[in-house]
């Protein structure tokens, strides 16, 4: 589905790019599921299964901190992937 020369999929794309750059840099919302609902007034994106990729800490002693969003946070690995493979869109660009 497309609206004119914007795709759908812009708008998540853009939302896990958003994530990352107002978290700075320390977090991604990626692998978004989901359907667009156009039930109402206005279409409404309903996502499902996100997995959170967050940055690493170290503890007061020096240790890295766990997986703080479950077994799908890939940490700087899944971060470093969605940045590799993105593209910013046009509404990325907005």
């Amino acid at each position: 589905l497309a609206i004119g020369d914007v795709k759908l999929t812009d708008f998540v794309q853009t939302f896990s790019h958003w994530v990352y750059e107002i978290s700075g840099h320390n977090m991604l919302v990626c692998d978004l599921q989901g359907i667009l609902d156009m039930e109402g007034r206005r279409p409404v994106f309903r996502l499902t299964d996100p997995a959170i990729c967050s940055k690493r800490k170290r503890d007061g002693h020096g240790r890295i901190s766990k997986k703080r969003y479950g077994k799908t946070d890939l940490g700087m690995k899944g971060i470093r992937n969605f940045c590799r493979k993105h593209v910013c869109n046009d509404v990325c660009k907005a």
